[in-house]
């Protein structure tokens, strides 16, 4: 099944099994109507979930999902990516893009030196983070038009503008 990530859990809440999920989408809204998610470490490995309450507001989704009944099976289930089938995905607006079309892209500056991959995004209040692998260490990039140049998601290739200390 070909899925695309529109959150993480974060933790579990209460003593029920509900979860907190951190959108990775710009409106929390998203998740009213879903009934039916998938849940995985990655889009390679899912599961299907299905949905039996959700509580949303501007910034945090709980779900309480099928057949999770305790914190302890909520806990097990923490940092594991919520997928939706890629046919039912909302398009991000331009500029923004789904986290798996970022993820793994090559990360290049405007000088053609190669930096390293990107393995993960963190998403904060005031811009997205792209975590790039570069061997031993990880570079932190903001997402942010300053820096980001070009991003070309068939080729799995973002340009970057080397500002100092970014490399560092």
């Amino acid at each position: 099944m070909d899925v695309i990530a529109i959150g993480r859990i974060s933790k579990p809440i209460g003593t029920r099994g509900e979860v907190k999920i951190l959108p990775l989408t710009n409106s929390t809204q998203r998740f009213e109507h879903l009934q039916e998610i998938w849940l995985g470490t990655d889009a390679a490995h899912v599961v299907a979930k299905r949905i039996l309450k959700a509580r949303i507001d501007a910034k945090q989704v709980v779900l309480q999902l099928d057949g999770m009944n305790s914190v302890e099976e909520a806990e097990s289930i923490k940092d594991w990516y919520v997928f939706v089938a890629k046919d039912h995905a909302v398009r991000p607006e331009a500029g923004s893009y789904f986290i798996d079309e970022v993820i793994g892209c090559r990360v290049v500056t405007e000088d053609q030196t190669e930096i390293g991959t990107v393995t993960d995004l963190l998403s904060l209040p005031m811009n997205d983070i792209w975590v790039v692998n570069q061997g031993e260490k990880e570079i932190l990039i903001p997402a942010v038009k300053a820096v980001i140049r070009q991003v070309d998601v068939e080729q799995k290739r973002i340009v970057i503008q080397a500002v100092d200390g970014l490399l560092d």
